[in-house]
């Protein structure tokens, strides 16, 4: 997962520099090492600030409200994580904040994908699979929550183009390029 963050970082500024982009993680781990990995790139970038759209007197107001002491550090580089962990209060500011394009960056687990209608002109599924604990093994996302991800990118009524973006195994490339990409028999009864 560690190994995807640079291109991710490299998709973001080339496929969205300017617009909403939505990264999809498989936990709540991934979206906060995800999220730092992020802010480290850009301490190095030429505008390290480049994905926060607000005052920074009305970020530090709202940062003063929050407990997670990661999301008080990614915030002010525009970047915002979204998952379970995080206290219902946090949740709303992150999506808030997204919506309304005051951030450029939303890293998240899965489950925001059927949650709420958050749309961005990029999004990125970082992996299609999830570590299960109860059978110590890794499980493919279904292929529904996969579509509902990159379902987030390119609603018209906010955009009229968008990109998705899937980084997977090169043992399933085909797979998800055939989906993608090739029509699939339908059966009615």
């Amino acid at each position: 997962m560690a190994l995807m963050n640079r291109p991710a970082f490299k998709a973001i500024k080339s496929y969205s520099p300017c617009k909403p982009a939505l990264i999809f993680v498989a936990s709540r781990r991934q979206t906060r090492l995800t999220a730092m990995a992020f802010v480290s790139q850009l301490v190095t970038d030429d505008d390290p600030r480049q994905w926060l759209h607000m005052d920074m007197e009305e970020l530090e107001q709202l940062i003063t409200t929050l407990k997670d002491e990661n999301l008080k550090l990614t915030l002010p580089f525009g970047v915002g994580m979204h998952h379970a962990g995080l206290q219902q209060h946090e949740r709303s500011i992150v999506e808030r904040l997204f919506v309304e394009k005051k951030i450029q960056v939303m890293v998240a687990t899965a489950t925001l994908a059927w949650g709420i209608n958050m749309p961005a002109h990029l999004v990125i599924v970082k992996g299609t699979e999830y570590y299960d604990g109860k059978t110590h093994k890794y499980i493919d996302f279904p292929v529904t929550d996969v579509l509902q991800m990159i379902g987030r990118a390119g609603r018209p009524q906010f955009d009229d183009s968008a990109v998705a973006v899937i980084y997977v195994q090169d043992i399933k490339k085909n797979f998800y390029k055939r989906f993608l990409y090739e029509p699939f028999p339908v059966e009615s009864r």
